[in-house]
């Protein structure tokens, strides 16, 4: 792991660089006049003084602004920043340009005025330079917030998922064994590769659309084997393995939908059936399923964890770049999913 610089070294480095570019910026209409080092020192001790007046207003003056004390804040304001331009004045009358002093037409007054609101302009471009550099950290450390939030909000809803899953897996295979208990090794091994895709793929932020839906055409599969003659199942997804192989998506993200489509599906009066549709167009996915609706005294109980558990994760993953619609009528139950992909760079 990087070791992230601290946080002191970071602003130490943004004050030097805060103090040259202004030294730089507040001498150069001076530079074609400089022409010894004493001149240079004159014009770096001139503007330390102001850099540290308009610093000393940041640090101690500023924080009774921002707790609403206007009137001491005004107060010592006036008091600092006159302290500050009689001691800029002395300077220049006595060492620094004391030949401006000497012309008639330049007054002690006019000179402290000069300094006056030079100090005041000094000490508010510093304060919102300062003020805008504070705001952008604490945007950048909502954003990493927010990212983290954002990271834990999916490990906490994959974490759902896997308990969720397994428990409908386990519930289809002891329907079988006690319907067809020659079928169970079989179905066993079966729900072994499920939960070996399920759990490797959940280190994963995506996986390819080929890797996905093998994924689903294994688990349709044990599906056939448990209902498949009660009930009319159709699959159908692209079979271009090059074309699959160039876009990802994120794992798991599919399965909810063609889980839910088996689980409520189930109907004697009606005929029963799940179709599922999977095409890939202008890189994006849509799958469409159409399932039967389970008759009234059939229906199993839902915990809503598995829609609820896509639809936030569709939010998080996909932002705007996805649609889901779900219809339904008497006999007919409709979801259709469409979501932008991810392209392989290599792809």
């Amino acid at each position: 792991m990087i070791a992230k610089p601290k946080l002191y070294k970071i602003n130490f480095f943004e004050e030097l660089v805060i103090f040259i570019a202004m030294f730089v910026l507040t001498m150069l209409h001076e530079w074609m006049k400089v022409d010894t080092f004493t001149d240079l020192l004159k014009g770096l001790v001139f503007f330390i003084l102001l850099y540290s007046q308009a610093q000393l207003h940041r640090h101690l003056l500023f924080p009774y602004f921002l707790s609403k004390r206007y009137g001491l804040y005004i107060t010592l304001l006036f008091i600092t920043t006159l302290t500050a331009s009689a001691i800029l004045l002395a300077l220049d009358y006595f060492w620094i340009a004391p030949e401006i002093f000497r012309d008639d037409s330049t007054s002690i007054g006019m000179g402290m005025a000069y300094h006056f609101v030079l100090c005041l302009i000094s000490t508010f471009t510093i304060l919102s330079l300062f003020l805008v550099r504070q705001y952008s950290h604490e945007l950048n450390k909502r954003n990493e917030t927010q990212l983290l939030l954002s990271q834990m909000n999916l490990k906490f809803l994959h974490a759902q998922l896997n308990p969720h899953f397994f428990f409908n897996m386990f519930n289809n295979l002891y329907g079988v064994s006690l319907t067809d208990p020659e079928r169970t090794p079989g179905l066993i091994l079966k729900l072994s590769e499920l939960m070996r895709y399920q759990l490797e793929s959940g280190n994963k932020e995506l996986v390819t659309i080929g890797e996905e839906i093998t994924f689903i055409e294994n688990y349709i599969a044990m599906e056939q084997e448990r209902i498949g003659k009660r009930c009319e199942i159709t699959y159908s997804y692209p079979d271009n393995r090059k074309l699959l192989s160039n876009y990802t998506i994120a794992p798991l993200i599919l399965i909810t939908l063609v889980e839910n489509a088996f689980k409520h599906s189930v109907t004697i009066n009606n005929k029963w059936f799940v179709n599922i549709l999977i095409s890939i167009e202008n890189d994006h996915l849509v799958i469409k399923i159409n399932n039967s609706i389970s008759d009234e005294k059939l229906k199993n109980p839902s915990t809503g964890i598995g829609l609820f558990n896509i639809k936030e994760r569709l939010k998080m993953l996909y932002d705007s770049n996805y649609e889901l619609s779900i219809n339904a009528d008497q006999h007919n139950y409709s979801t259709t999913l469409k979501l932008t992909l991810n392209v392989l760079s290599n792809g």
